[in-house]
């Protein structure tokens, strides 16, 4: 028997899943309670995986309230047809009058989703060993979070690029995107006691 690791699957926290879907993370939670999506509990936390994340994106662009039944139809449909990742028009009727048809937003919102993955699992590390655990730059020691304060702050990935030529534009990406996804926790620092 195999076991499939967060690795191997395309797993996602709660605060990536409403960051990648474009919705606010009170939906996802919503979402969760009602029971439409299938979300994993472990000792890291909660994790959604794709047809989560895409059911999220269809139904944050809905444009109005659906009942839970109709949410776990879409996310049915979404993890049996996989309507996204192909080529075709899929539509699913919801009632006689109410059809859910992906647009181009919501394709492009999957390959976005593909694109954050393969740039999280190749580009972002965390051991304790290097910078007492803090999420880097995989092969660097630049921590994410100092990416999105420079990004914050006024700088494009261009500049940043400028300072560190070695390291590619979607690791930068992929940097920035995580460290929207994971804010630090706790209170934040007082400026008086640094002086």
């Amino acid at each position: 028997m195999t076991v499939k690791s967060d690795i191997d699957e395309r797993l996602f926290s709660r605060r990536e899943a409403a960051l990648l879907a474009g919705v606010p993370l009170k939906a996802v939670d919503k979402a969760i309670e009602e029971r439409v999506l299938k979300a994993r509990r472990s000792k890291a936390g909660i994790s959604l995986d794709t047809d989560d994340v895409m059911t999220l994106a269809l139904l944050g662009r809905a444009g109005f309230p659906l009942r839970a039944q109709a949410k776990r139809k879409i996310r049915r449909w979404l993890q049996e047809s996989q309507p996204y990742a192909s080529s075709n028009k899929p539509e699913l009727p919801l009632s006689d009058v109410v059809m859910i048809r992906l647009d181009p937003a919501t394709r492009a919102a999957f390959k976005g989703l593909s694109r954050y993955w393969e740039g999280r699992k190749r580009f972002i590390e965390s051991t304790p060993e290097i910078r007492r655990g803090e999420p880097v730059i995989s092969g660097t020691r630049v921590p994410v979070r100092a990416v999105a304060e420079r990004v914050r702050g006024g700088e494009t990935i261009d500049d940043l690029i400028e300072d560190y030529p070695k390291i590619s534009r979607r690791a930068f990406e992929a940097a920035l995107l995580y460290a929207q996804a994971h804010p630090r926790r706790g209170r934040p620092a007082r400026p008086w006691r640094d002086a």
